[in-house]
Formats: structure tokens, C-alpha cells, sequence
């Protein structure tokens, strides 16, 4: 049965919520604006404020006191959003992002060949710049919309998400910080209204966080750059994409390596002494797939595109640390949902930790069909 997904603030009255047909709720809370924490809760029919308030109260850590101040406006700011193939999304993540064209930004639509028009209409439809980039490949788009954009930060979000309102203030924020050369930020689900998405929801809850953190080498080795954050919310300042070479494009979708473009990429902000930001207030809301195939697809995907990034780090970076990132990671996730499972304890679905682990095994052949490092998707170590 489908999960209402709300968004409520804190610092006023408590609504009445209608589930409708839901038996479930999940809530982000706020608190002036800014993200503070998650609520679920099983529910039918309708919740009053009192009953909203009782389990706030009764057992939710908020993860914050949510007196940060809400992010200033920001100096013109570039988004980036690649496609290929997917005009409907396409068309709920333009309407998102039209205030941001208000407020003075810019947004760049990267078609990636897509097979037909449609994706060009619906760009038509936009206050947005079109552009089409022929080579196949994520990365190979993103770098197509990072010389198309005019502004000193570039954001990426992807099709299938709808920023929210604070999304370009937050990114643009924190990047002004100094040494701060990326920004990424909190990925929220848009919908739970199957099955395969409760699943791909409970894989990727454990990820989020609440709390505004930086990320440096030493403290975080390039070789765990992941825990950094996803390429369906980050930022950059242009001339650290720039001094580094651009995407590598042997990477993410459309390629071999199926994901891992963000990942690299943040490897090598921190390995080049760079910093990175996490901002849960610059948020996104994402639409999971809604097929269990389509999500262990992506889920395997992601086991290829992390293993295929720390072979590379090995082979072409010499980073050592990654070997040791690898054995981790291949012994530690799937050791620990196995035993969630066994224990009856929730966590992340075995069976998908288990795919992506099968993934991961794959990833150094993916990376060698993908073919050579160019040059210009290298950058500095």
C-alpha cells in the first residue's frame, strides 16, 4: 500500500493530514525553512495535529536545533540538467526549477541524443538553454552543460528530481565558504507508492544526514569520496571542474561502468586538496523507480560504478587507500545486512546489499571496456 510523503513545519501549527489511501506517512520536518529530521509512522485515514505531536515528540530525534539562519540569496548560479529519453520527468523537474529562472539563474538542459524530439519540445517549453551532446555517457553530458553554463557555480541535478526552493541559495552558501570547491546536499524520495520503491528507500535511508559537514583529506581518503554525497545534488565551482579536467566520461550512466561519475570526481576535489560541503537545507526531492527490476538495475549499477572509481584510484592514481576501501566495503555491508536479517532488525533490504555487492566484482572489466583515461577526464590526482 502507498506511503503519503509530506513536508511539515515546525515552527507554527500542526496540520491535519488526509492519507487517503495510504497506510503510511513520511514526513520531513522543518524548522524555519531548514530540514531537521524524518517521520514515519503507519497511519490510515486521517492524522490530527494532536496525534502529529505525540510522535514527535514521543520518539523522533530531530538531528538538529534548526537555528542555523536560512541561506541569503545568491549571486547567479548555473543548473545543469542531463537527459536522454525521459521527457515527462524532464517536464516535472523545469517546472521545479522555473522560480529559480525568476530569481536570476540560468538552467542548462543537456539533451544526451536522445531518440526522438521530445525532449527538445519540452525544453522549448522552459525558460532554459538546449543543447544536445551526440557522445553517449553521463559524464560526457555533464561536461557538454559545464561549458555551456555562464556562471561561476554550476549545479547538477538529474531529471527525475525536483530541487526545492532553498536548493540554490543553500549550494551557492556554502561554496562561497573558503576552500570549499563542491557542494552537495540532502535526496529526499518524491513518492512511496510501490513496492520496489519502499525497497529502494530502505537501501538508501541509512545515507542521509541532517547535519552540515565538511569533508578534507586526510580526515575523508579520496578512496571513500562517496560518502560526500550523489550526483542528483552537487555543485561546483567552475574553475576547480575546470583545473581538473572536467568528468571523467568512461563513467556513469551510458557507459560500461553503468554509475561513479560523481564519486570519481569527488575523489579527486579531495585528492587535489579541495574541500566539500553537505548542506541538508539544499535539497532535492527524488522519484525512485517504481519497477523492482528498474531498481536492481540501478542498484547493481552502483556496485559497478564504485568499484570500477577505487580501480581506477589504484591503478591510474596510485591510491593505495583504495585497496583497503575496497576489502571494506566488500566484506562490511554485506556481513552487516545479513546479520540485520538475521536478528530481524530493519536496515537495508540483504538482497539488494547482496546485488550491489555482485556488482562491485565487476567493476575493473567494466572499467577496461569503458576504454583509456582521456586526457582531459583525468585532472589531477
Amino acid at each position: 500500500m502507498p506511503t503519503r510523503v509530506a513536508d511539515i513545519e515546525l515552527d507554527g501549527p500542526l496540520p491535519r493530514l488526509d492519507l487517503g489511501s495510504a497506510t503510511g506517512l513520511f514526513a520531513l520536518l522543518r524548522r524555519g525553512g531548514r530540514p531537521v529530521g524524518l517521520l514515519r509512522m503507519s497511519a490510515q485515514g486521517r492524522v490530527e495535529p494532536e496525534r502529529l505531536r505525540a510522535e514527535i515528540e514521543g520518539r523522533l530525534d530531530l538531528g538538529g536545533d534548526g537555528t542555523s539562519p536560512p541561506p541569503s540569496p545568491s549571486p547567479p548560479l548555473s543548473v545543469v540538467v542531463c537527459t536522454r529519453d525521459r521527457s515527462e520527468q524532464l517536464e516535472r523537474c523545469l517546472r521545479a526549477l522555473v522560480p529559480f529562472v525568476g530569481a536570476g539563474h540560468e538552467v542548462v538542459v543537456v539533451d544526451n541524443a536522445s531518440r526522438d524530439d521530445r525532449t527538445r519540445a519540452v525544453a522549448a517549453a522552459f525558460p532554459c538553454t538546449y543543447v544536445r551532446e551526440e557522445r553517449g555517457g553521463l559524464n560526457h553530458a555533464r561536461n557538454r552543460g559545464l561549458g555551456a553554463a555562464r556562471h561561476r557555480f554550476v549545479a547538477f541535478t538529474d531529471d527525475d528530481c525536483e530541487p526545492d526552493r532553498s536548493w540554490v541559495d543553500a549550494l551557492a552558501a556554502a561554496l562561497h565558504a573558503p576552500g570549499i570547491a563542491a557542494c552537495t546536499g540532502l535526496v529526499l524520495p518524491r513518492e512511496l507508492e510501490t513496492a520496489a520503491q519502499e525497497r529502494f528507500e530502505g537501501y538508501c535511508a541509512h545515507r542521509r544526514s541532517f547535519r552540515s559537514r565538511s569533508f578534507r583529506a586526510p580526515q575523508t581518503p579520496p578512496s571513500t569520496a562517496g560518502v560526500a554525497g550523489m550526483g542528483a545534488n552537487m555543485a561546483f565551482c567552475r574553475e576547480w571542474l575546470e583545473r581538473l579536467g572536467g568528468f571523467d566520461p568512461r563513467f556513469d550512466g551510458g557507459t560500461p561502468t553503468l554509475s561513479g561519475g560523481d564519486t570519481e570526481m569527488f575523489a579527486r576535489v579531495l585528492a587535489s586538496g579541495g574541500a566539500i560541503a553537505y548542506c541538508p537545507e539544499a535539497l532535492v526531492w527524488h522519484r525512485h523507480q517504481r519497477e523492482i527490476a528498474a531498481v536492481r538495475r540501478v542498484v547493481f549499477g552502483y556496485g559497478v560504478g564504485l568499484s570500477a572509481v577505487l580501480w581506477k584510484r589504484f591503478r591510474e592514481d596510485a591510491d593505495r587507500g583504495a585497496a583497503l576501501t575496497a576489502a571494506r566495503w566488500l566484506t562490511g555491508p554485506p556481513l552487516k545486512a545479513a546479520w540485520r536479517r538475521l536478528r530481524r532488525r530493519p536496515g537495508a533490504p540483504a538482497d539488494l546489499v547482496t546485488l550491489e555487492a555482485w556488482g562491485f566484482l565487476h567493476g575493473p572489466a567494466r572499467l577496461r571496456r569503458a576504454g583509456r583515461p582521456p586526457l582531459a577526464g583525468r585532472g589531477t590526482a
